[in-house]
């Protein structure tokens, strides 16, 4: 997990984004290699026995070497400005006192907290939940990747950003695609044999289900209707509703808003 997907997460609020941001992402797989790599070695000479480890109640070794040797001691914003969820101008709002998404932010703390709950209930149910979520993110990253390589050579209208991969763009993006799709095939396998009730890989029941919500959000409930992609500032300018201020953040060019 090289956590490179925070940096998509802030883009809006880098200055030079086009190249900071890629520069992040590119100093987060660096940095997490080589660290997770020293990383290793201390989990090397910490975790004791190996057998003790796998048959940690807690069903997590990892978990269990921090047992062991320490003893017991904003996403929602961005979807709520694109109108994508329900209620998105309550999540929306920016609290004065603290210029921030507070609403937004209490709720994906909210909602974070209380899915990672379930861990204690049920292992078989977290683990199913974080391959959704490894598979679901790396799709997110893999669907532009697709679309440019399907779309801009044929219309012409892909544009290379200040920092891209040259001649290696093509071979590279079409890797990406590949390894993801190997790697969510993986992320769905059960992990134990024989696979029984209690320890089989609920991952694909849950991903199944998450696209028949999102299919029924979509065109049921009509989010197509509101959702045109990622607001621009020129999308917030034609915006006739009175109830819109726009004020200058810290970035130049910028812009939030303010009820």
């Amino acid at each position: 997990m090289t956590d490179y997907d925070a940096t998509a997460h802030i883009a809006e609020e880098i200055q030079n984004a086009a190249v900071r941001a890629p520069q992040a992402i590119a100093s987060a797989l660096f940095l997490t290699y080589s660290l997770g790599f020293l990383f290793s070695i201390v989990l090397g000479f910490t975790m004791g026995d190996i057998e003790n480890l796998l048959s940690s109640p807690t069903a997590q070794p990892f978990t269990q070497i921090f047992y062991n040797v320490l003893g017991k001691c904003p996403n929602y914003l961005c979807f709520s400005r694109d109108e994508l969820l329900s209620f998105s101008k309550v999540w929306i709002r920016i609290i004065s006192y603290t210029q921030t998404p507070l609403i937004a932010v209490w709720l994906n703390a909210t909602l974070a907290v209380s899915i990672n709950l379930i861990g204690l209930g049920s292992y078989t149910a977290i683990a199913a939940i974080f391959n959704v979520c490894a598979i679901a993110l790396d799709w997110s990253y893999c669907i532009p990747i697709i679309c440019k390589l399907i779309y801009g050579t044929e219309t012409g209208r892909y544009i290379p950003g200040p920092w891209n991969l040259g001649k290696f763009s093509t071979p590279i993006n079409c890797w990406s695609v590949i390894w993801t799709a190997f790697v969510s095939v993986i992320f769905l396998m059960p992990t134990n044999q024989p696979v029984t009730v209690d320890n089989m890989n609920y991952a694909v029941v849950i991903l199944i289900g998450i696209l028949v919500f999102a299919m029924i959000y979509w065109f049921v409930c009509g989010a197509q209707k509101y959702y045109i992609g990622p607001r621009t500032n020129q999308h917030w300018h034609k915006e006739k509703d009175n109830s819109w201020d726009f004020v200058s953040s810290l970035c130049e060019n910028d812009q939030v808003t303010r009820f």
